[in-house]
């Protein structure tokens, strides 16, 4: 088969989309088929095979938003002579892969990744202004979903979203799956994090919250660190090391600096993404907030690490967390502190609940994924 994956986002982007579109290029590749990703350009990204990537512009949240308006890459995509096209994003190379995908009357494949409802408010705050830009994406998202052969969600909850634009088709629930084994190794190289803790000023027995992803306000980092102050005040020596790069990291930076907590809370910024998991090894929980998931790649990324996970409850994480199985949840600043304490000074319960992580992971195999997906491709090319 000849797959083409279209997709505003990709790494070096750190982000389920950007992750989950790499993984499938590289592991339909692997098993003998030709897939190509057509995504956004990027400073200093190198060349990588099968990736073309069009002329792009940025957008909200840091984002970026494919434009084509060179015929030379028009028709480069167009020899790629594509079975199928496997969208992943439904604005801008999104919007190019359906076009190309009814020009030539092949399969239109979607999965549809992110709640906008929930991001652009996240974004705008909640006002007459993004009212009426929330009915207009609405208005458009449903115009670009309704003619899709087929649409992926990775949740119930993206489903029941999705099922709200009344498109009268069946979605195909399939949770992207991740590469297991790099994590599972990563969380037991002792020496990669004593000595990635001693590069940022972590004590080796420190203990570490952690997260990992974009920094934007959707993901309200702003609210783990309101809830991870006042532990601070108490005197617990406790660390915050976040990994990630987007539109609130200076905000944050210029907040840490001027509370003067740079001894605990380390903003590392981007990093290479064949390294991202020796950065989930720094930490001892991975915490979040945000309630604009549909999946939460990275909560599973920090499950097969051994990390326990420390959430804010919500119906993404329906199938990824069990409250006292691999992790615990919060709902305000005294349920976060509790649980954090809980954790940090109970050697038995933290052990219990890494043992939870590395096992409930397990259901989330690249292998399991891929097989699915080429399922859903010949479906269509039968």
């Amino acid at each position: 088969m000849r797959i083409g994956i279209f997709t505003d986002a990709y790494v070096p982007q750190i982000g389920g989309v950007s992750t989950a579109s790499q993984l499938i290029k590289n592991h339909l590749n692997a098993l003998g088929h030709e897939a190509y990703v057509i995504t956004t350009t990027e400073k200093n990204t190198p060349e990588e095979k099968n990736v073309i990537r069009i002329p792009s512009l940025p957008f909200f949240s840091e984002k970026r938003v494919g434009g084509n308006f060179d015929p030379k890459i028009s028709q480069e995509v167009k020899e790629l002579k594509l079975d199928l096209v496997h969208t992943q994003t439904e604005y801008g190379v999104g919007l190019m892969g359906k076009g190309l995908a009814k020009q030539q009357g092949i399969p239109h494949i979607h999965t549809f990744h992110t709640l906008y409802d929930n991001w652009m408010y996240g974004q705008l705050g909640e006002n007459g202004f993004s009212h009426f830009i929330v009915r207009a994406m609405n208005k458009y998202l449903r115009y670009f979903l309704k003619n899709c052969d087929e649409i992926i969600v990775p949740t119930p909850k993206a489903k029941a979203f999705v099922e709200g634009y009344e498109l009268g088709k069946t979605l195909t629930i399939l949770p992207t799956g991740i590469e297991l084994d790099k994590f599972f190794r990563a969380g037991e190289n002792h020496k990669r994090r004593q000595d990635l803790r001693k590069e940022y000023g972590i004590p080796e027995d420190a203990f570490s919250l952690l997260y990992v992803g974009r920094i934007s306000q959707e993901k309200k980092i702003d609210v783990v660190l309101e809830h991870f102050f006042p532990l601070l005040r108490q005197g617990e020596e406790i660390y915050f090391f976040i990994v990630g790069s987007g539109p609130k990291l200076d905000e944050y930076r210029h907040w840490v600096d001027r509370e003067r907590l740079g001894k605990y809370i380390k903003l590392v910024g981007s990093v290479p993404i064949d390294q991202v998991q020796d950065y989930y090894a720094v930490g001892d929980v991975f915490v979040c907030a945000s309630e604009s998931e549909t999946q939460g790649l990275t909560y599973i990324e920090a499950l097969a690490t051994g990390l326990p996970i420390l959430v804010y409850p919500d119906p993404c994480l329906d199938q990824v967390f069990l409250d006292g199985v691999n992790g615990l949840s919060f709902t305000n600043a005294k349920e976060f502190s509790e649980a954090v304490l809980n954790i940090k000074n109970t050697p038995d319960q933290y052990q219990r609940l890494s043992e939870g992580a590395k096992k409930y992971s397990q259901k989330y195999s690249v292998d399991h994924f891929i097989n699915n997906l080429i399922e859903i491709y010949e479906r269509h090319l039968a």
